[in-house]
This record gives C-alpha cells, structure tokens and sequence, in this order.
C-alpha cells in the first residue's frame, strides 16, 4: 500500500497541477465463495481488489491515462492484513494523442484491448494503437503488441499484429485481421473474424465467426467456428442463448475472457475465479467443441432482478446456476448472490457447487 500511495501521490499532484482536467474513476469489489473442486473436497474463501484509474488531459490533443490494481486480496493471508508484498499492478500508463495531419489518434504504452466477445483478448498490452474514422461511418484501428520480450540482443520475440475495420450503422459490421508472430517458439498464427452486432425492437443479436491458420515449424493446421449471443427483452423479462462452436484446433488465442453465463464451467459475471472445467476449450482442442447456454432474467423491482442459466459443454459437463442482483444505492454500490450446481461428464459423474455473494463499489 506504501508503494501505491507513493506512486499515487505525485502523479495526482502533477495532474492537478498541469492537465486542463482531470477525472478519477474506480471500482471495489468483495466477494466470497463457497464451493468443492474436482475432488469434490469442500472449500472457500473470500478477496477483494481495488481498481484506479486517472485520466487526465494535458491539452486538447493530448490525454494520458493511469490505471493500478490491487489484490486479489485473500482474507487471512499474512494474518489478514494486506502485507507489504501484496499484489499491487500498473495496468494501464499510456498517452492519446491527435494527430491533426491525419485526422488519428495514437496511443502509446500499456493499455487495454478486447475483442467484442473476449474469445482472442480481454486483457491489457504494452504497444500502440492508431485509430481513424474515414466518413461518418468507418472507423479503423491498427494495434502492435509486444507480448513478450526474451533476449534483448536476439530476435526471439512474441508480436501480435492486429487490423480492425467496423462500419459503425444500425447494425454495425466488422472484421479482424491478426497476425501472431512468436519467434522462440516458431510459431505463427493468421486470424480472419468477423463480427456483427444489431438490435431490432426487443431483440438483441451478436455474432463472431472466425478462421485460423496455425504455423507451427513445417506444420500447418487449420480452425474455424463462431459465438452466438442472442437476447430478446420482453420489458417484464428477459430470455437470452450463447453458442459457442469450433472444430479441431479451434482458434489461436492471447489472454481470452470468454463469458457463456456458467459459473463451474464458464467464466462467472459475479465471480470470475470459481470455474473448474473452463481451460479455453476452443483453443488447441482434438475434436469439435460446442457450448450451449440458454439464460432468463426477470425484474422484480426497480433495484431488484432474479436470474438463472443452464449450459451444455460436450465432452465436460452440464450446469445450472440461478441468483439475484440488488442494487443498494443507485449507480454506486451493487450486490449479487448466487449459486451453482454442475455435474462432470466423467466415469463418476463429478458433482460440484458453488454459492457465493460480490459487493460491487464503481465511481
């Protein structure tokens, strides 16, 4: 915590100081879960982490952004308090600026990126990014990621290549094209993904497709498949699908936060670390993968809303999940529970769960 606040104080006085404005926006989150594993041997704990982030801006072409997280912080360790070595994380340091000559912004440093279902990317990066809107309409991006520097003196190393075209109308329609480039391993990997997004009175609907070409030495494989999220709200409720699909060796990844509604077999909404089966099921896999979930939501009153799902993963399992979001001071501070139940697709049929509660502070 000395380190933050050492870090904090004099970038905040110089933001103060220097930038024309300056905004400070944050989230804090406490959770606790109760849960077994794949032992089924009963567990649980609970964390909370703290999210800053500061943007300031220093002149109408010029923005900078700083961004610190702290924790998972697990209660009890180091006695329960939160120790001198405890995680604290620069995750984003970069400037935006406006080029006047091109009509593009540029960014510079550590950022953050995700593709729009996380199925490549939801993560943060050290690299640049160029953006430009051609029309009313088009808008570009291309982005360089250095995702690992080996030996300094060698060219040994892992570059992500990224270029990004979206016609921004009522249904906006896009598309990905990413070159991965990892020279200690001698491998590379070329990514076409497509995406669209629209929305017509109650329905909502996203769809990504993509192809991968694998190099690996003398060895080319090949993937392909896509996600489906649909939703239709009827005012009273909410009925919603997501399917995922790829065949064999599926699609090259970088740090994928993909989201199919489960808790056990998914990256969980409330809880993101209670999943035991979910190891990004579309990567590297030996046969066709498909996820298939089905999800309902009903508001009760204005700050109250019940919610369930129940998914299908072949050759994993299957889950149903249900709970309650509460929302204790408007716009500020929110509180889910929930509870899963999930059964193994092994010889002895696994039977897992997981009950737990988050407390969600945003400014």
């Amino acid at each position: 915590m000395k380190k933050l606040i050492l870090l904090l104080i004099p970038l905040m006085l110089i933001a103060g100081l220097s930038a024309i404005e300056f905004d400070l926006s944050g989230e804090n989150r406490t959770r606790a879960a109760i849960y077994n594993d794949d032992f089924e041997k009963d567990g649980g704990h609970v964390d909370n982490k703290l999210n800053l982030g500061l943007d300031s801006q220093f002149h109408k072409n010029l923005n900078f952004r700083l961004a610190v997280e702290i924790g998972d912080t697990v209660w009890g360790n180091d006695g329960g308090g939160i120790s001198t070595g405890e995680s604290i994380r620069v995750t984003e340091v970069y400037l935006d600026y406006l080029i006047d000559a091109m009509a593009a912004r540029i960014s510079v440093g550590q950022m953050y990126w995700a593709d729009p279902m996380g199925l490549v990317m939801d993560d943060y990066f050290s690299g640049l990014k160029l953006q430009k809107t051609f029309g009313d309409k088009l808008n570009t991006e291309f982005i360089w990621m250095k995702m690992r520097e080996h030996d300094k003196t060698k060219q040994d190393d892992s570059d992500e290549f990224i270029l990004h075209a979206l016609m921004d109308s009522e249904m906006k329609i896009g598309a990905y094209l990413m070159f991965g480039n990892y020279e200690k391993a001698d491998y590379r990997n070329l990514t076409l993904m497509p995406y669209l997004s629209m929305e017509k009175d109650a329905l909502s609907l996203d769809a990504t497709a993509f192809i991968d070409l694998q190099m690996y030495k003398d060895d080319n494989e090949s993937g392909l498949g896509g996600a489906l999220k649909a939703k239709l709200n009827m005012n009273t409720f909410e009925l919603g699908a997501d399917l995922l699909v790829a065949t064999e060796n599926g699609l090259t990844t970088i740090s994928p936060w993909y989201q199919n509604g489960l808790y056990i077999y998914g990256i969980g909404k409330h809880h993101d670390g209670l999943q035991l089966y979910w190891d990004t099921p579309y990567q590297e896999n030996s046969e066709l993968f498909a996820s298939l979930v089905g999800n309902v939501k009903v508001p009760l009153h204005e700050r109250l809303s019940v919610f369930g799902a129940a998914g299908f993963l072949t050759d994993l399992g299957m889950e149903v999940n249900a709970g309650m979001e509460v929302g204790l001071i408007r716009d500020l501070l929110n509180m889910q529970v929930y509870g899963a139940f999930g059964v193994r697709d092994d010889d002895d049929s696994t039977k897992n769960y997981a009950i737990g509660t988050s407390l969600k502070l945003e400014f």
